[in-house]
This record gives C-alpha cells, sequence and structure tokens, in this order.
C-alpha cells in the first residue's frame, strides 16, 4: 500500500512539473507575440524590453527555444531603432546607451550587420555632439566627447582628428601629437586612410613648429629639440633645430643635427644651408677636414660663392 502511494505522488509531481511549463512556454509565447507586435507598431523601446525578458525567461526552458533563437534576432535590431528615435529627439545620452546595447547584443548574438550599423550610428552622435561644444568653444567638452566617441571606433579618423585639434586648442600638445600619430599609424593599411593621414601629418607639423618657432625666438634650443623631436622626420623641424643651434654658436648642436637635417631635405637652398651651417660648426670646432667637406655641399642659394672661397681659405 505504501508503494502505491508513493508511485501516486511521483505522478503528482510530474503532472504539476509539466502544467508549470506548460504555463511558463504559454506566458512566454505571449510575451514574444507583444514584443513582434510592437516592433510592426514601430514601438521599438516596449518591444526591446519584452524581447529581452523573452531571453531571460526562454534560457532556462528547452521548449522555447526557438522563441529565444528569434528573439536574440530581433532585440539587437529593435535596440538600435530606439537608438535612432533618442538621437532624432536629440537625447544623445539615452541614444548612445541603446546603441552601445544594440552593439554588444549583436555582437553576442552574432548579426555584424546591426554591430557594424550601431557603431556607426554612435559615430555619428558624438561627433555631432562634439562639434557643437568645438564649435562654441567648449573644448574640454568638445575633447570628452570626441575622446569617447574614438574609443567607440578607434578606425574613425575625422573623430581622431577632431579630437587631435581639440586638445590643441586646449594647448595639451602631448595628448594632440600621440592621437595624431595614432592616425598616421594607419598608413598603408588601406587607401580609405590616406586623406586622413595626410591631413595628420600636415596638421601635427603646424602644431608643433608654431611653439618650436616661438621657443626658437626665445633662444630656446632645448624647448626647440624636444618638440621637433615630436615630429622627427618633418623636413622644417630638423632645419629649425639646426638655425636655432647656429643663432646660439652652439657648434656641437649643429654638428649633432645638421647631417640627418640636410638629409631630409628637399629643397637644395635649404639643403646648402644646412651643410654652410654645418661647415661654419666644424670650422669653428678646428675641424677644417669637415669644414671643407661640408661646404663642397653647398650648391645652391646665396652661400655658394661664400662657400667656395672657405674652402679656399681653408685649404691653404
Amino acid at each position: 500500500m505504501n508503494k502505491i502511494k508513493l508511485a501516486a505522488s511521483l505522478f503528482a509531481a510530474v503532472v504539476l512539473t509539466l502544467g508549470v511549463s506548460a504555463q511558463t512556454m504559454g506566458e512566454i509565447t505571449e510575451k514574444y507575440n507583444q514584443a513582434g507586435a510592437a516592433l510592426q507598431a514601430k514601438e521599438f523601446e516596449k518591444a526591446a524590453t519584452l524581447f529581452s525578458e523573452v531571453i531571460d525567461e526562454a534560457a532556462t526552458v528547452d521548449e522555447a527555444a526557438e522563441l529565444l533563437m528569434q528573439s536574440q534576432r530581433y532585440l539587437p535590431t529593435a535596440l538600435l531603432y530606439t537608438g535612432r528615435t533618442y538621437a532624432a529627439q536629440q537625447q544623445y545620452d539615452q541614444a548612445i546607451a541603446k546603441l552601445s546595447e544594440a552593439r554588444d547584443r549583436a555582437e553576442m548574438y552574432g548579426n555584424d550587420q546591426i554591430e557594424r550599423q550601431a557603431t556607426q550610428l554612435i559615430g555619428q552622435i558624438y561627433f555631432a555632439s562634439g562639434a557643437d561644444a568645438y564649435n562654441n568653444e567648449r573644448y574640454a567638452e568638445a575633447v570628452d566627447i570626441f575622446a569617447k566617441g574614438f574609443e567607440a571606433d578607434p578606425t574613425n579618423t575625422d573623430m581622431a582628428l577632431n579630437l587631435a585639434r581639440s586638445y590643441d586648442k586646449l594647448d595639451d600638445l602631448d595628448k594632440s601629437v600621440e592621437v595624431y600619430n595614432s592616425i598616421i599609424a594607419l598608413e598603408g593599411r588601406h587607401s580609405r586612410y590616406a586623406e586622413a593621414v595626410a591631413e595628420a601629418k600636415k596638421e601635427v607639423a603646424e602644431a608643433v613648429l608654431v611653439r618650436a618657432a616661438a621657443a626658437g625666438a626665445e633662444g630656446n634650443l632645448e624647448e626647440v629639440i624636444r618638440l621637433t623631436e615630436l615630429i622627427p622626420e618633418n623636413e622644417d623641424g630638423a632645419l629649425l633645430r639646426v638655425q636655432v643651434a647656429i643663432n646660439k654658436k652652439d657648434y656641437r648642436s649643429v654638428i649633432q643635427y645638421a647631417p640627418e637635417a640636410a638629409e631630409l631635405q628637399t629643397n637644395d637652398e635649404k639643403k646648402s644651408e644646412i651643410y654652410y651651417s654645418l661647415g661654419a660648426a666644424y670650422q669653428n670646432t678646428d675641424n677644417t677636414a669637415k669644414a671643407i667637406e661640408s661646404l663642397r655641399k653647398v650648391t645652391a642659394g646665396p652661400n655658394v660663392a661664400t662657400a667656395r672661397q672657405m674652402v679656399t681659405d681653408l685649404s691653404k
């Protein structure tokens, strides 16, 4: 008798479990249908909330595997359009939050298209709000916004250029150069980066040379060297080092920096100017052989005749 009661109890337990499972499945199905209806009605935030709930609830119910899969498919889309709606209303913080969630969910569920679209939209929002701050001279705010956008999309060169410009406006040259260099590092990776790389090279040189020229006008050779070493392959920076050193009669520095500076020059007159300075530096340090060697390389510009005369005099 006791064994019969035990069997009945087991049966009752199975029936109760099945009953709960069926009830749960019905609730999940109803919620999934509500989510689909909300999506069709373009109630995207409501749809996203419901699809998220279906995913959480269906994860523990084997019979709901299909609903789980479909909800994972539609949730990133619902979040993407929720973010777009907030962006259209210029509620950028909410837009970025929803689009970031769309990107993360899309990555989790293997939806490359939505992940890519969400990333692009995040970048566009950061760019728009950052540009507003920059154009209204709120440069610290612009830095904060562009930095977040650049972190979200490290290959967005427009974002990076504006971040570097914002740092420059705050006179944070080191940070500005760091960002410019991250753009320049993309050189050769893809043709779409070529324009941005060229712009970065131009702007970083301008930012550095303005400050280096000011330091040079004050005779601060040490600062000129520090600054121009931030753009080591820039011919104008290399020339400036030599010019300031020769003006200060720091002949050892001229001898140190002139050979590389001359090699970087694409203009024969500038190259000859550097060799003329190098020759004078060697002459003033009593290295006649090196002075003659350098002066013979003066082949263009206003110092040609003088260099030849110096060679004649030094050769006696």
